[in-house]
């Protein structure tokens, strides 16, 4: 009886912390994105969540460990987001074209939040902001380095499954993975930094025709 109070007691206090944990991060991502790293205060953070400053120490250690929080919450949700289109019925190009079209969708909800995390925080290239360091000694790169390479091997999966059906070309999956990847971080930063003329949806497609068919104009090919 005393262990099963004990286990709902801890239960509780977890489902506790959770909630408060996901307000704080949820008001503070908003906060963040409307003032900028330099100007958001813990203060208005915990007014607008209707606690107090006192409260939010209860669960981040400073204004920089709930930021970085909110940005491995928000690379996480993506990742969770782009592996679930790959999981509804469709071929492998169809889950891969999913897959592009809702990771970068994603970053353009959310890019105000990361042009701050990218011009603010550490002024870092996007590269660098994903912890793609050979072994990065950061906690924070550490976990950002885990979540792309989650993203490669999901990646890697659908490619295969277009290599296995005959529909791509034989090569190594997770080395092509690795070449889309890096394809999106590169049109994904230059959106988020705010160089990109055209829509997201046309930066999707141009990405997918390029890394699909290349640059050579389909009467160029070598017959």
């Amino acid at each position: 009886m005393i262990q099963i109070q004990k286990s709902m007691r801890e239960a509780k206090q977890a489902l506790l912390r959770t909630f408060m944990e996901t307000t704080i991060a949820r008001v503070a991502k908003a906060v963040f994105a409307e003032r900028g790293y330099q100007q958001a205060t813990l203060e208005e953070i915990a007014q607008r969540a209707g606690m107090s400053k006192a409260t939010i120490y209860l669960y981040y250690k400073n204004k920089d460990d709930l930021f970085l929080h909110v940005v491995e919450d928000l690379v996480q949700t993506a990742i969770t987001e782009t592996a679930q289109t790959a999981e509804a019925p469709g071929t492998p190009l169809q889950k891969l074209a999913r897959m592009v079209r809702g990771k970068m969708a994603f970053y353009e909800r959310e890019r105000e939040f990361f042009h701050i995390y990218l011009n603010e925080k550490h002024g870092l290239d996007f590269n660098e902001k994903h912890g793609l360091e050979v072994a990065p000694k950061d906690p924070h790169k550490r976990l950002l380095q885990d979540m792309y390479l989650q993203g490669v091997d999901r990646l890697a999966d659908v490619l295969q499954e277009g290599m296995d059906a005959g529909v791509l070309r034989p090569m190594e999956a997770r080395r092509l993975a690795f070449f889309l990847q890096e394809m999106m971080s590169t049109v994904l930063g230059q959106r988020i930094q705010g160089k990109a003329k055209t829509s997201v949806e046309e930066d999707a497609e141009q990405l997918l025709d390029f890394f699909l068919h290349g640059a050579l104009r389909r009467e160029a090919l070598p017959r």
